[in-house]
Formats: structure tokens, sequence, C-alpha cells
């Protein structure tokens, strides 16, 4: 029996797109993906997890940029303000290897 289950707009738009290039239906491609998903959090591999989630984040931060949803400069891990002020500092040695050779 078919239920009604509530989605964000992102995932919608993201499963519509999806579903258009692998010709499926909408509900077709989410119960895919959630399939996937389950598959892969049964084998546990918890740093393949951690990446896969990376991934999916950034796509859906890329798909929301496309469509107007988001600005890319909202998207930043750490505020302007603060990357500005910001110094990067390496180790005296950090690119020891890239000298020429005396």
């Amino acid at each position: 029996m078919a239920k009604s289950v509530r989605i964000s707009d992102d995932l919608y738009s993201m499963a519509s797109l999806e579903a258009e290039l692998m010709h499926r239906s909408v509900a077709q491609q989410i119960e895919h993906w959630a399939a996937l998903g389950q598959a892969l959090e049964r084998r546990g591999d918890v740093p393949e997890i951690r990446e896969v989630s990376i991934a999916h984040k950034r796509f859906r931060d890329h798909d929301r940029v496309r469509r107007g949803a988001a600005r890319s400069d909202e998207l930043a891990f750490l505020p302007k303000e603060r990357i500005k002020k910001a110094k990067v500092v390496f180790p005296e040695d950090a690119f020891a290897e890239f000298a020429p050779k005396r």
C-alpha cells in the first residue's frame, strides 16, 4: 500500500532531474536512492558513508545554487569576515622539497 511522505523541495528537484535522466518516475528514483542508502548503511563502512554523505551535500548545494534557491556565497563553511581576517601560516620546512638544491 502506497503512503504519502513529505520531502524537501531540494530533494524533489534533484530526484526529478535524475529520474528524467534514468527514465524513472520521481517516486521510483527516491525509492532507488533509499535502497542504495540502506545498503550502504548496512555495510557499516563509516569512512565510505562519510565520503558519500559529503559528496551528496555538495551536490545538493550546487543544485540549490543552479536553481536560484541559494547564492554560492551563502554556502561557505566559514563566514567571509572570518576568512578575511585569517592568516595562513606554514611550518618553516613546508616547502623544503621544492627548494633549489645547493
